[in-house]
């Protein structure tokens, strides 16, 4: 299934026990802080970007959307809702 389903998709890579919802912003967070480092890294400055530091960006943020990802799908299991109904929470 994709991110455009009603259900999420299984990212546990087969572990046999979930982590709680509490391990899994705190990894998010800590992985957003590292992608704000390497994006740091790659526009130090509104006028300069560093390209030595982008493939460091890039896997950065492909981590953090992992983590968000497996939140998410935490999240939606643990509720029984839909990505639809989740993102229907986020709106004003």
């Amino acid at each position: 299934m994709t991110e455009d389903t009603e259900r999420p998709v299984d990212r546990s890579g087969g572990m046999d026990r979930e982590p709680d919802g509490r391990t899994l912003v705190a990894a998010v967070r800590a992985a957003a802080a590292r992608h704000n480092l390497t994006w740091e890294a790659l526009v130090p400055d509104s006028y300069r970007v560093d390209l030595a530091h982008e493939e460091a960006e890039e896997l950065a943020y492909l981590e953090m959307e992992a983590e968000k990802g497996r939140l998410r799908d935490h999240i939606c299991r643990t509720y029984g809702i839909t990505y639809r109904e989740l993102s229907s929470l986020a709106r004003p």
